[in-house]
C-alpha cells in the first residue's frame, strides 16, 4: 500500500532579499532650507515671487519695498554727506545702518550719486531653491476647497501688504537633495537592516 506521498527538498543556507511595502513620503532636507525675513516694516511695492515651488537662485531679486526707516535713514546719510563731508566715521556709521537695514551697495551708491532717497528698495535671495511660504494666515475663504494645482497655487504674500521688522516672508527648500520618510510597521522592522536598498 502506499500510505503517502511526500515531496522532499534538501535544506540550503543563503541570504534572500525579502521586500517589503511600505507607506512614505519625499521630503525636502531641512537643513538646506533657508528663511528670508523682512530687515525693516514695509509695504511691498512690486513682487517678483508669484506662485508656491517657483524656482528662486541666490541673488534673484525677489520684491521692492518701500519703508519709511530706510528713507529716513538715507536721508539722514545725505544730510551728513551735505552739511559735514569732513566727518567720515558718522557718513561711514550712515552707510553701514542702511547696508544692514537691507540696501544694496549699488543703491547706497546710486542715493550718494543722485543726492536722492530712493523710494523703492530691492530685496534679494541669499538662497537658491523653490519657494514656500512661511505659513502666514490666508484671507477670508482659506477654509474652502482650492481646486488650483499646487504648483500653481499663488503665494499668501501679495502687492500692497505691509510687513513686519523680522517677518519671515518666504521659506527656500533647496532641491539638491531630498528624503523618503518611510513607515515601517513594527512586525516588519526587524527585516530592515542599515545599508539596505
Amino acid at each position: 500500500f502506499v500510505v503517502a506521498s511526500l515531496p522532499v527538498t534538501t535544506p540550503q543556507q543563503k541570504s534572500i532579499a525579502v521586500p517589503i511595502k511600505v507607506y512614505g513620503t519625499l521630503e525636502y532636507d531641512t537643513r538646506a532650507a533657508g528663511s528670508i525675513s523682512a530687515r525693516v516694516s514695509g509695504r511691498i511695492e512690486k513682487l517678483y515671487l508669484r506662485y508656491r515651488y517657483q524656482e528662486v537662485s541666490a541673488g534673484e531679486k525677489i520684491m521692492d519695498i518701500y519703508s519709511p526707516e530706510l528713507v529716513t535713514a538715507q536721508q539722514n546719510l545725505l544730510f551728513l554727506l551735505k552739511s559735514d563731508a569732513d566727518n567720515t566715521s558718522f557718513i561711514n556709521a550712515a552707510k553701514q545702518k542702511l547696508l544692514l537695514l537691507g540696501m544694496s551697495e549699488a543703491e547706497l551708491n546710486e542715493v550718494i550719486k543722485k543726492g536722492e532717497p530712493l523710494y523703492k528698495v530691492s530685496v534679494y535671495s541669499n538662497y537658491s531653491g523653490h519657494v514656500h511660504d512661511a505659513g502666514m494666515s490666508n484671507d477670508v475663504g482659506a477654509n474652502e476647497m482650492n481646486n488650483d494645482a499646487p504648483v500653481t497655487q499663488e503665494l499668501s504674500l501679495k502687492e500692497g501688504m505691509y510687513v513686519q521688522k523680522g517677518q519671515t516672508l518666504f521659506m527656500i527648500m533647496s532641491h539638491h537633495q531630498a528624503w523618503a520618510a518611510l513607515q515601517i510597521f513594527p512586525n516588519e522592522q526587524s527585516l530592515v537592516k542599515k545599508g539596505d536598498m
